[in-house]
């Protein structure tokens, strides 16, 4: 049986949204704990008449939430979140690749989230992304750990048995994450100087424990969130899953 273009479109966009509405406590949290980082962080740095540059636009979990709070130009490489993000209210969007398309320094804050990890320059990512934010604009920008426990068990949905147990304990889609530029802090860092930005803050997010995030429910869930805070700005932070910057463009 066909399948036509509107139903593939639906499936990317839900398949995304699952994410923050899974059944499973642990990976529900693991995902809403970067969105509220996110939305906390904005609301800190926005200004009134805020012009947004969204980059890497999903199923638009961020779009209508920034288009509430100001202009949202918004790209990216899937067609499918392009289209269903042009039908929000003050949202320009666009198929583009942040790689390889700048625009013009008129944005103040721009969004940056779970991208990198899914492009092999992303050097030239965030070069272009600086260019595009007026001075004094700020990136709001994360990526996971690379040897966080999510990405390390990440790792092994490259096989496919593995995806099938993993689908059939979560009971909800599970797929490989596609992440193919893993880095550390450090590897970052250094690809934020040379692209220009100063660093404002940085915190790391979300543990996630192989069985207890399975089948310990909520409790396995407040686990792995009171482990978070204990590993938080310690040697071993590496481990939480998302590293969360706050980047700021020179005046």
């Amino acid at each position: 049986m066909a399948v036509n273009s509107e139903s593939l479109r639906q499936a990317d966009i839900a398949f995304q949204s699952n994410l923050y509405e899974s059944a499973n406590p642990t990976r529900r949290w693991l995902h809403n704990a970067r969105r509220e980082w996110i939305f906390q962080t904005i609301d800190q740095v926005r200004m009134s008449q805020c012009n947004f540059l969204e980059v890497g636009i999903g199923c638009g979990i961020y779009t209508g939430w920034l288009a509430a709070r100001g202009k949202v130009t918004a790209i990216d490489i899937n067609e499918s979140f392009v289209q269903s993000a042009n039908s929000i209210q003050n949202v320009q969007a666009a198929v583009a690749d942040i790689t390889r398309f700048g625009f013009p320094p008129v944005h103040d804050v721009a969004l940056c989230s779970e991208v990198l990890e899914h492009v092999p320059d992303s050097s030239s990512a965030l070069r272009n992304i600086f260019d595009s934010l007026r001075p004094g604009g700020y990136l709001v920008l994360t990526t996971p750990n690379s040897y966080s426990t999510v990405e390390l068990v990440a790792r092994l949905l490259a096989f496919g048995p593995v995806v099938k147990l993993a689908r059939k304990i979560y009971g909800e889609a599970v797929d490989d994450l596609g992440h193919i530029n893993r880095m550390t802090h450090s590897q970052l860092k250094a690809q934020i100087d040379s692209a220009g930005f100063t660093v404002v803050r940085q915190t790391d997010l979300a543990l996630y424990l192989p069985v207890i995030g399975e089948f310990c429910g909520e409790r396995g869930m407040k686990i792995c969130r009171w482990l978070a805070g204990a590993l938080r700005g310690t040697s071993l932070s590496g481990l939480l899953w998302t590293q969360c910057w706050l980047l700021r463009k020179p005046r």
